[in-house]
């Protein structure tokens, strides 16, 4: 099937951050988990699975509507070195996906692409839903009870949210 051009052009955006968003993970994760930090790394973990899912997805998406993915195009991915800095970061891309899939979306309407359209939609709950919104949680309780207060549960596992 030959897919528009405008559609394309705006999966290969979203493969684009979420290639970026995996690697973002991964690295967080690896760090989470040499930290100590078991509940911070297995909900990262959780995100980088996630986001292989949805690259998954574009992919076959792209290759369904004819385009050749462009698997060397990413997005800047933006680790840090500190938990506060990181979760920061990680939200950043999410909010930065969730544009990205709003903008897909509209476009998918706009040129009649709803199978397009329904499996971004999927997208944009999960990111919405599961990962900013945990991840907003996450800063919530950093600012409330303190980094170290924080810290000493994510080292027990306890992250909640």
């Amino acid at each position: 099937m030959k897919g528009n051009q405008r559609v394309l052009a705006h999966l290969q955006r979203l493969l684009n951050g979420e290639l970026a968003a995996a690697d973002q993970f991964l690295v967080h994760a690896r760090m989470f988990e040499d930290w100590g930090y078991s509940g911070l790394a297995a909900h990262t973990d959780a995100g980088l699975q996630d986001s292989r899912r949805h690259i998954d997805l574009l992919l076959r998406r792209m290759l369904f509507l004819g385009s050749a993915p462009d698997l060397a195009q990413r997005e800047v991915m933006s680790t840090a070195t500190a938990v506060r800095e990181m979760l920061r970061k990680d939200v950043e891309m999410q909010y930065r996906l969730v544009e990205h899939l709003r903008v897909a979306m509209a476009c998918c309407i706009e040129e009649h692409d709803f199978q397009t359209q329904a499996l971004l939609a999927e997208m944009l709950c999960a990111c919405e839903e599961t990962h900013v919104n945990w991840l907003e949680q996450q800063l919530a309780q950093v600012e409330a009870m303190g980094l170290e207060n924080y810290l000493a549960r994510q080292v027990e596992g306890r992250a909640e949210g």
